[in-house]
């Protein structure tokens, strides 16, 4: 790979990152209960097979536009373009594109811990600091 071509792969994953963060952020902040809380109403909203899909390590089925609607709703579209800053008619494929990617980091993340905040970083969970607590004995 050239220099040029590492360094606009570079540039796309410093892009995917903040995207990632941007969305992780308007979801906590809508009362979809963020990543994690909107992954488990598509499940609720029959769409389980989908979700399972991005988490298995298997093909990936895509998100269709029309099914995140119905379980998220008008209202929680015209929020997304808000907190997003993007038009609201882009909302709807800039979530269906990122969201099954952003589910598969909370997976491999695990279940403890503020899983929304996971899925909006790449891998940077390695510094161990708040581990183990107080000692104070």
């Amino acid at each position: 790979m050239s220099i040029f071509g590492s360094l606009e792969s570079m540039a796309g994953q410093a892009f995917e990152s903040e995207t990632h963060q941007a969305i992780a952020g308007a979801l906590e902040n809508s009362s979809l209960g963020g990543v994690s809380g909107l992954v488990e109403q598509l499940k609720a909203g029959g769409l389980g097979d989908v979700v399972s899909s991005w988490v298995s390590g298997g093909e990936q089925i895509p998100l269709n536009e029309d099914q995140l609607k119905a379980v998220i709703g008008d209202e929680h579209v015209q929020q997304f373009a808000q907190s997003l800053g993007i038009p609201t008619d882009q909302v709807l494929a800039t979530l269906s594109q990122h969201l099954p990617q952003m589910a598969a980091i909370q997976a491999a993340a695990g279940s403890g811990g503020d899983q929304s905040q996971d899925a909006g970083q790449s891998s940077d969970n390695s510094d161990g600091s708040d581990q183990g607590g107080d000692d104070n004995s």
